[in-house]
């Protein structure tokens, strides 16, 4: 468990100090209003990835981060559709367009699905299990705004695996720093919860849901 007080973790009892953690000004501070700040927030982003820990309480409480972390996420399908975009004009092939749009609609629907659920059950179980403290809401905001590393698919042969690393990276951070749980269990937690979810996008990919008859 952790001490509300001093942050300190403990089992049965502990001697409390009495002293709340610090906080900077600026993480004391009200979330800010829905502004623009397209590079400031992809500063933050980039920060998240470096494991920048005031980083990532900032974007817990910044509801831009949800926003800005959507439009992270929808960029992440249109890079390789447009790579390929591109190689078919060089070819002087031409282009469906509504194959396309269509494509990129259902990727980014299953990618925003996919990131609910994965919150979702993580958040559960660190409740029930770690007694973390955060709310949904702002583990959303900063696992949103974290999804930086999900660009890194356009990387040739070993951009998957970078995504997969990325996924459990952001996830442990982000649990570690808003629910307050210890590295060593948000690790455990972040891991466990990639491999269910890389073993369900196995199936999905290999068997897929059948269609009833």
């Amino acid at each position: 468990m952790r001490c509300a007080v001093c942050g300190q973790d403990y089992g049965l009892t502990h001697a409390c100090t009495g002293i709340a953690p610090l906080q900077t000004a600026e993480e004391a501070a009200p979330p800010p209003r829905l502004r623009f700040a397209p590079v400031h927030y992809l500063n933050e982003a980039a920060k998240i990835l470096t494991w920048d820990d005031a980083a990532v309480r900032r974007a817990s409480k910044d509801n831009n981060s949800l926003l800005y972390g959507f439009l992270i996420v929808a960029i992440t399908p249109a890079l390789p559709l447009g790579a390929m975009l591109l190689r078919n004009a060089q070819l002087g092939y031409s282009v469906p367009w509504e194959l396309v749009l269509s494509r990129y609609g259902k990727t980014l629907l299953g990618s925003l699905i996919w990131i609910l659920l994965q919150i979702g059950l993580s958040h559960v179980l660190a409740k029930v299990l770690f007694e973390a403290k955060g709310s949904f809401v702002e583990i959303m905001r900063a696992y949103l705004l974290g999804q930086l590393y999900r660009w890194l698919i356009v990387v040739p042969i070993v951009g998957g695996l970078a995504l997969s690393v990325g996924s459990i990276a952001v996830l442990m951070l982000v649990f570690e720093e808003v629910d307050g749980i210890e590295r060593m269990k948000a690790f455990g937690l972040a891991a466990s919860i990639g491999v269910i979810f890389w073993i369900a996008s196995m199936w999905m990919t290999t068997s897929g849901v059948r269609p009833m008859r």
